[in-house]
């Protein structure tokens, strides 16, 4: 995660150097996202069927391998936005291996009862590496010594990766199977659609995310630029007060364990995370926006931390691959499209009435607890829920 944190700066600033319109930049990063949504349901099928570890250590091979070649092409300038496409395609590809993998074998690693201080101490080393400090390295390293070192860095993180793969104790063989992918792909949709809960969740977790959450990636900096008449030095430290607010979240999480009512939990804070956006909407200086940010970013991060270990303890070892999947799907198919309509409505009406809007609807989740079924997962106390 370090390494990837280094690789966004590295990626934006070499795809705006050999294309100077934004529209370059635009085309390889949708070059990573199309891939991965296309293949995460066929990817979750597959990890069901390998080893998880296999499945990890096969996409840190790929991606490495792709932006090592990157590095060496960047070096002696024959680097191009075609290759950097082609090199996000293959990330996309691979990526959609990897996010199921991670999130099934984790109940293979941890101790049912340590899973959701497992997902914290996970959720610590993202906004460490992947928020905090590796953009700032990135930066640091691509101005003293040139974008190839940027990609170099990255390749050697996925090696150590591998290498941390290699040395961890063997995982359970899942059990073979004569099904098709395609059978694999629609029971996993069926058991998901079987869990009131569980879709429910998803999809009321993907609103939010497209209404709210994924658009204040372009709405903060308008917000900032244009309505509060401040530069980058105040939107960077509104930025940093966000991700320290998913920081302090994942510590404090990572201390006291799961909460006894974890789908309650879970939706309260993502509820009360979109009253924040919509407080975003109405900041009157940057120093309100960035406490905004911060408690937005916290309550969701909770919520995140909570979601992750109940669906590793309620779904079945052999379908944990494709749930992932399903959650992924929906996450990553909707938060591109959420900036799109964002900035349609953002020019339409404007950054604070769009922050407002988006907040207002994704606040409404915060009754979601209330759909009968959805709080099963509370009633059955768990030994992790105590």
């Amino acid at each position: 995660m370090l390494g990837d944190g280094v690789f966004t700066v590295t990626l934006a600033i070499e795809a705006l150097r050999v294309d100077h319109n934004a529209s370059g930049l635009a085309y390889v990063l949708a070059a990573r996202i199309v891939p991965t949504v296309m293949f995460v349901l066929f990817s979750g099928a597959v990890v069901d069927r390998v080893p998880r570890r296999l499945a990890m250590l096969a996409s840190d091979a790929v991606r490495g391998a792709a932006v090592a070649a990157i590095a060496v092409l960047v070096a002696s300038g024959t680097g191009s936005l075609g290759a950097l496409v082609v090199m996000a395609v293959v990330f996309g590809v691979a990526d959609a291996f990897y996010l199921p993998a991670s999130t099934a074998i984790t109940p293979e690693l941890v101790p049912g009862e340590l899973l959701t201080r497992a997902s914290a101490l996970n959720a610590t080393s993202t906004h460490l590496a992947l928020i905090l400090v590796g953009p700032a390295l990135g930066g640091v390293a691509v101005a003293a010594l040139g974008t190839a070192w940027g990609f170099g860095i990255d390749a050697v993180s996925f090696a150590l990766s591998a290498a941390c793969l290699i040395a961890m104790s063997a995982r359970p063989r899942p059990t073979p199977t004569k099904r098709s992918a395609r059978s694999d792909i629609i029971a996993g949709l069926r058991y998901v659609g079987s869990q009131r809960w569980l879709w429910v969740t998803i999809t009321g977790a993907g609103l939010a995310n497209f209404v709210a959450m994924s658009p204040l990636a372009a709405l903060v900096p308008l917000l900032v630029e244009r309505s509060l008449h401040h530069g980058s030095l105040a939107l960077g430290l509104v930025l940093a007060t966000g991700g320290a607010g998913g920081l302090t979240a994942s510590l404090v999480l990572g201390r006291l364990g799961a909460p006894r009512w974890r789908i309650t939990f879970l939706w309260l804070g993502w509820g009360l995370a979109g009253l924040c956006v919509l407080g975003l909407g109405l900041s009157p200086d940057v120093w309100a926006a960035g406490a905004m940010a911060f408690v937005a970013y916290g309550l969701a991060a909770c919520g995140s931390i909570v979601f992750n270990p109940l669906v590793q303890e309620q779904v079945p070892s052999h379908m944990l691959g494709r749930v992932a999947s399903v959650n992924y799907l929906v996450s990553l198919a909707l938060s591109p499209l959420g900036l799109v309509v964002a900035g349609i409505v953002a020019g339409a009406f404007g950054v604070r009435t769009t922050l407002m809007i988006g907040g207002a609807i994704s606040a409404l989740t915060i009754f979601i607890p209330l759909v009968p079924g959805v709080r099963d997962p509370d009633c059955q106390l768990t030994p992790t829920a105590r």
